[in-house]
């Protein structure tokens, strides 16, 4: 494509777009305030935590216990891995308000990092010893008796582990040593048994990381570090690095926080998925006496993964835009586009709209008109912030400028202009503060993705490819969803960063194959398209090679089952399905009935899978009703364990399983 640098690019852009903006209108005041812009509505960032307390519960199975000494405390992240995993039928509570008696209600409890006091250790020894199930994240020493094992010595820091399996639990898990960060304490088998070991990235070491122990009627199974602040370090970077400088490239990007962070060699697997995806194993393996325990799918209507489909605009004309929704349209899909506008000031903008008007300028310029259709057809149309002066000074101006061009409501999801970053998630936590739910500026571009050997690195550079609230650095979780963008064409066709690999579009469209493929089958991915608008705005060479790679990606996702959505769409099913909870669970042993509601978080358009066990007790799922009528199932494993499937309406539905 030539030799196209970043700033020749955006230039080129630029005037794709251009018309007279310093031309003023005499006595146009009126005209004037009609286009004034708006300023970004604020409120708080975080999410409240109305489960933590010790309400009745509403008959579910799991007590999500918080450790507030914890540094950080963790339990809300936690719970934000349950509801990631589809485990919805779980309540919170803090440590401080969750008395012995509170505990009994729960055949199983998941307690936090943190120190224990004794009263509170022994009360779990207790609630172990009457037949419950514990699971604890890096409990202290003094407990090890009730795990099965012996502290020893030293930790092990910025390791892996590999999941065993031969154990049931770790049955259909990667071969491959998975990495944690964080800490994990070093013990000794005295009666556990060992479901993962602590390792090297080419060899175990003799310490256990996940054991289960057996005592009496109850069972005790340890973390040997914290798994909730693993996950978060594993997706949101080093917190040490941020507004650091770390990859050559011009702009602090939230891609810098991984350097020397992640193993380039493992970026193929979804590692901290899959250390979630063991969490959920054993919490289902453990709940195997008491009950079979359902929860949701990850993806709409059984999908194996889904496509995010995005774009950024950089002022380009309509119909430079309707070159990628038609593509799009043609596989039945839905588009995102994050558009900067030029910035002009009130004048400039009531100069636009009489051109407009005149019907001069509609060929060159985005109009309302454009922007109203775009949506009614589905497509998402947003913004995209410049924020070289500031974070929040770009934002504010950027707002102004995108609703006084008549583009409003601002929808919520984003990605900024460049992928510029600021702290850990400080630009998470202003985003969510203007009321923007989803982040897709975690994204897979630059120099840092090179292995040593010269090859390139594609595929999870967070360790997931599910979609989970931001954490801030004292455990608080923010009102905003980290969705990953890994197929990026900057890191794969190369025209706006000097030293991108220029793949040729068939190389482009393999690699994008290889990352889809693998998440259709067994990594289970949410995977952000990046397909700049621009270079259909330039035409030529651009335009021939950004068409061959997005149609190759799109037909890719249309060849494995993946749905093509965009951010917005997308954002509506995941928020509906976390705030989704299972209540009034009950097994009856008698008639072999498994009997629940599931609530989702909002009615939704959408369709949703729920899964019982296929497995209990000897017996199998032999038959399923909805608000009491049958309903066939599908049978499809999660790891090691098979699982009969049913998909709905996303609505409230009455829900029961027939074993025989």
């Amino acid at each position: 494509m030539g030799n196209w640098t970043r700033r020749r690019f955006l230039k080129a852009t630029g005037a794709a777009g251009l018309v007279a903006v310093s031309a003023s209108v005499t006595g146009g005041y009126t005209l004037w305030r009609a286009v004034d812009g708006e300023l970004p509505p604020e409120g708080s960032p975080y999410v409240e935590n109305p489960e933590k307390g010790t309400a009745m519960p509403r008959e579910v199975p799991i007590l999500l216990v918080e450790n507030e000494r914890g540094m950080p405390p963790t339990g809300a992240y936690l719970a934000e891995i349950l509801r990631a995993e589809g485990l919805n039928a779980f309540q919170m509570s803090l440590l401080s308000a969750a008395r012995e008696e509170f505990l009994e209600r729960f055949p199983l409890v998941l307690l936090g990092a943190g120190p224990l006091d004794t009263t509170r250790a022994e009360g779990l020894r207790r609630y172990v010893a009457r037949g419950g199930s514990l699971i604890a994240m890096r409990p202290p020493s003094h407990l090890a008796d009730l795990f099965g094992v012996e502290p020893l010595a030293g930790q092990t820091a910025e390791g892996y582990l590999r999941i065993l399996s031969e154990h049931p639990v770790g049955r259909g898990f990667p071969p491959e040593a998975l990495q944690f960060h964080g800490s994990a304490d070093h013990y000794r088998l005295a009666g556990a048994e060992e479901i993962a070991r602590l390792a090297t990235k080419n060899g175990d070491l003799p310490f256990p990381a996940v054991t289960i122990h057996r005592v009496g009627s109850g069972k005790a199974a340890l973390w040997a570090f914290d798994l909730a602040w693993s996950v978060a370090l594993t997706r949101q970077g080093n917190p040490a690095y941020a507004n650091q400088e770390r990859d050559g490239m011009h702009g602090l990007r939230a891609h810098e926080l991984f350097e020397g962070w992640i193993d380039l060699d493992r970026v193929g697997i979804p590692q901290a998925d899959e250390q979630m995806r063991l969490l959920s194993q054993l919490i289902a393996w453990m709940l195997a006496d008491r009950l079979p325990l359902p929860r949701l799918w990850y993806f709409p209507a059984g999908a194996p993964g889904i496509l995010i489909a995005t774009g950024d605009a950089h002022n380009t004309p309509p119909d430079a835009v309707e070159e990628a929704l038609r593509r799009v349209e043609q596989r039945e899909g839905w588009f995102s586009v994050y558009y900067a506008p030029l910035l002009r000031n009130r004048a400039q903008r009531a100069w636009h709209r009489l051109l407009n008007w005149l019907e001069r300028a509609a060929a060159h310029v985005v109009q309302p008109e454009h922007v109203r259709a775009w949506r009614e057809r589905g497509h998402e149309f947003g913004i995209h912030p410049y924020v070289e002066e500031g974070l929040e000074a770009g934002w504010r101006r950027y707002w102004e400028a995108f609703t006084g061009m008549g583009y409003g409501p601002v929808p919520p999801t984003v990605r900024t202009h460049r992928v510029l970053w600021s702290g850990w998630v400080e630009t998470a936590r202003m985003q969510a503060k203007y009321g923007i739910r989803m982040n897709l500026d975690y994204y897979l571009v630059g120099p840092m993705f090179r292995k040593p050997d010269g090859d390139w690195a594609f595929g999870y550079f967070t360790g997931s490819g599910l979609p989970m609230r931001f954490v801030d650095e004292q455990g608080r979780l923010l009102a905003i969803y980290q969705q990953p963008t890994q197929l990026v064409d900057e890191q794969l066709i190369g025209w706006t960063w000097e030293g991108a690999p220029r793949f040729p579009p068939a190389r482009a469209v393999e690699i994008s194959r290889e990352l889809l493929r693998g998440a259709a089958k067994g990594a289970w991915g949410a995977i952000g398209l990046q397909a700049h608008i621009d270079p259909f705005a330039i035409g030529g060479e651009a335009a021939i090679a950004q068409a061959a790679w997005l149609e190759g990606v799109l037909d890719a996702a249309v060849a494995y089952g993946l749905p093509i959505w965009s951010a917005h769409r997308w954002l509506q099913f995941v928020e509906a399905r976390a705030g989704a909870i299972f209540q009034d669970l009950r097994w009856d042993p008698i008639a072999r009935r498994l009997q629940f509601l599931i609530l989702p978080g909002a009615a939704q358009e959408f369709e949703w899978e729920i899964g019982m066990p296929l497995a209990f007790q000897g017996l199998r799922l032999a038959r399923v009703e909805v608000d009491g009528r049958p309903i066939v199932h599908r049978e499809r494993p999660l790891r090691g364990i098979a699982y009969g499937w049913i998909a709905l309406p996303m609505r409230p539905a009455s829900v029961v399983g027939i074993y025989a």
